[in-house]
């Protein structure tokens, strides 16, 4: 199903660039309002903005919410794709939809401040290829709050001390994230990787000469449903879903710990993300029971049942007793491989070489 709405007109020479907003969604009727209402308070010229929402097929009401906002709205124009396709499939139907300069990709659940397409698009134009903003996560406690980001963006805002500058980072999260045509014309976004897609192109981008920014003077507020499956698609997604492309994603997750390859990055990960490390811990403890085993020692397999049973209850307040199964589950057969392909990848110890960044275009 495709829904269209265009009111294309002539630009002149010194007018804005024109930029296509891509949302990808999908059962998000609880936030879509709240993303499309952050984004018409935009203060870039609406006339200069297209908006993709490409819709994996919601059992809710967000193709119809998102249509009727719209509908009535002053965009250059708009298309609601409705296609069953996985986060990266749905990013490049975007890249195929595109019109102007650049495309925004802009979460379902993330709400901006209404100068961040204007300092976004500025960014590009001092150099960047493909440029960020800051991320600040906000949980609420049921769907139904889900616009009280706003409130809590403004306190962001107030809050800040500076304009803020814009760096180079060898990594960025596409929920936020505005890049350049000419960086589409030569990547799009791997099928396989049914997350860590963002991490995948923004290292391959690196390797093909492009400049990666993130903008400390921007904020996006990514939405979250404390509690619930709603913002825990790593979790619910099948087993099978998660282990396509995991060499890959391993890949991906090394080269975008930092300029370079190295063990000082990945162990600075490790310690910043227990939980890859609590997932490497499996591996001693089933060598361990295994080895129980084959000796007649049952008692050997008590540390790995502690173990499971550890990382059981810590998942149990917030998913419920199913999802801290599922979470468990999940744990041994995505997150050990996972983590055991990352030290893999550190041990070969492989340098992005980085190309010579291309003649600025944008």
């Amino acid at each position: 199903m495709v829904a269209t709405g265009e009111s294309l007109g002539m630009s002149s020479a010194d007018e804005k660039p024109l930029i296509t907003v891509g949302i990808v969604t999908l059962n998000r009727e609880w936030s879509i309002g709240c993303a499309l209402r952050s984004l018409l308070e935009q203060n870039y010229p609406h006339h200069r903005i297209y908006v993709v929402i490409v819709d994996g097929g919601s059992a809710d009401r967000t193709v119809e919410v998102a249509s009727s906002i719209l509908a009535g709205s002053d965009f250059c124009g708009y298309k609601v794709i409705v296609k069953k396709t996985t986060i990266p499939e749905a990013r490049n139907v975007c890249i195929d939809e595109m019109r102007g300069e650049a495309l925004l990709f802009w979460d379902s659940d993330v709400v901006m401040e209404p100068e961040a397409v204007e300092k976004l698009v500025q960014a590009l134009r001092s150099g960047f290829d493909i440029v960020s903003a800051a991320r600040a996560t906000f949980y609420v406690d049921s769907e139904k709050e889900a616009c009280k980001a706003f409130e809590y963006l403004s306190s962001l805002l107030k809050a800040r001390s500076s304009v803020g500058d814009v760096v180079e980072t060898p990594f960025v999260t596409m929920g936020h994230t505005l890049i350049s045509k000419r960086v589409l014309e030569r990547l799009r976004f791997d099928p396989d990787l049914t997350f860590g897609e963002d991490a995948d192109f923004s290292a391959r981008a690196r390797l093909e000469g492009f400049r990666v920014g993130l903008h400390r003077g921007v904020v996006a507020v990514d939405v979250n449903v404390a509690r619930g499956r709603l913002s825990d698609i790593y979790v619910y997604a099948p087993i099978r879903v998660l282990l396509k492309g995991l060499r890959k994603k391993a890949r991906a997750k090394v080269l975008t710990l930092g300029f370079e390859v190295s063990w000082k990055n990945t162990l600075r990960y490790l310690v910043s993300n227990p939980r890859y490390a609590f997932y490497l811990g499996y591996i001693p403890l089933g060598v361990l029971a295994a080895a129980g085993l084959l000796a007649g020692a049952p008692a050997l397999l008590l540390p790995l049942l502690l173990y499971a049973l550890f990382y059981i209850f810590y998942q149990l307040s917030r998913r419920g007793f199913s999802g801290a199964l599922r979470a468990f589950v999940a744990s041994l057969l995505v997150g050990v491989p996972l983590a055991t392909l990352m030290v893999y990848y550190t041990l070969q110890g492989n340098k992005l070489r980085v190309r010579e960044p291309a003649a600025q275009r944008f």
